[in-house]
């Protein structure tokens, strides 16, 4: 049985839930099942969930409830622990902490307030495990101006996931100011409808090397029956348009999507190399009889 299954089966405690989450749910707790593993949810509202995850993950998963409403308590029972307080209490969260120990899944479907959500995810996603999720639920609030939100309004989590993107480029953009030590333990942001995953690792060593051996691509290759002085200078021509850049392409409305353009030339190009017939290159330099007009005109 699939986790929906499991939801859609559900008579014992209630339960919220939007469907498009358990494609999610699956792709990113499944590693977690039948292991030691630790789960912070915060938000338990009536403890469904809680029994959810606690038949999903299996019997050695520990499962911490995080609320403010006290009547949650009588939620405890084999496997599920119930901590009364605010996700914004950092002392409180500390205190969590300290006894767990570091979550390796933490699910927010809180207040939804969004800089509750912020102050939440500054504290507790630098703890987080390595291998481990922090999960962001009903993010369509985000959007919402009584949880703080708004399209493209700063302060609100889908920006601060949004920044993220950035932060694990900081490598290769060279500002210093957007790395962060969490952002280097990020491995992979997922964004979903109204849902957020971060999937965390370690610090990465930015690595990369080139293997194979070079001869085995002909620099020189041409299609069968062509001229190969002929067909570099096509090859130059394409390469030296995808390349080139100028007040041209962003001046003439035809071409206002140069990469749609260079996507197309790179395409025709792919046809040249496996075409066996001269014929085949037609495209192309209709393509850049077209560019060379537009750039003379």
């Amino acid at each position: 049985m699939t986790l929906f299954g499991e939801f859609l089966r559900n008579d014992h405690r209630r339960m919220h839930k939007w469907y498009q989450y358990f494609p999610a749910y699956e792709a990113h707790f499944a590693r977690f099942r039948n292991r030691h593993v630790t789960l912070f949810e915060i938000g338990v509202g009536e403890g469904g969930a809680l029994d959810l995850w606690r038949g999903y993950l299996g019997p050695f998963a520990t499962l911490v409830g995080l609320d403010v409403y006290p009547r949650c308590r009588q939620l405890e029972g084999e496997q599920i622990h119930i901590r009364i307080g605010s996700q914004t209490d950092l002392g409180f969260l500390a205190a969590v902490v300290a006894e767990f120990g570091a979550p390796d899944i933490v699910i927010d479907d809180g207040s939804h307030l969004q800089h509750h959500i912020n102050a939440t995810f500054d504290f507790l996603y630098p703890k987080v495990a390595k291998n481990g999720v922090y999960l962001v639920e009903d993010l369509h609030a985000a959007y919402w101006p009584n949880h703080g939100g708004g399209l493209r309004r700063p302060g609100t989590f889908i920006e601060t996931a949004k920044a993220y993107v950035d932060k694990i480029h900081a490598d290769y953009i060279g500002e210093t100011s957007i790395r962060t030590e969490a952002g280097d333990r990020t491995t992979s942001i997922h964004f979903y409808d109204s849902l957020v995953v971060f999937e965390v690792g370690e610090a990465r060593k930015m690595m990369n090397k080139t293997t194979g051996q070079s001869e085995r691509f002909d620099g020189t290759w041409a299609p069968e029956g062509t001229d190969k002085t002929e067909f570099s200078k096509l090859v130059d021509q394409i390469v030296d348009n995808i390349e080139k850049e100028g007040p041209e392409w962003e001046t003439d409305p035809i071409n206002d999507d140069r990469d749609a353009i260079i996507r197309n030339l790179q395409a025709e190009l792919t046809l040249l190399r496996i075409s066996s017939s001269w014929r085949m290159t037609e495209p192309v330099r209709a393509v850049l009889r077209l560019l060379r007009r537009r750039r003379t005109a």
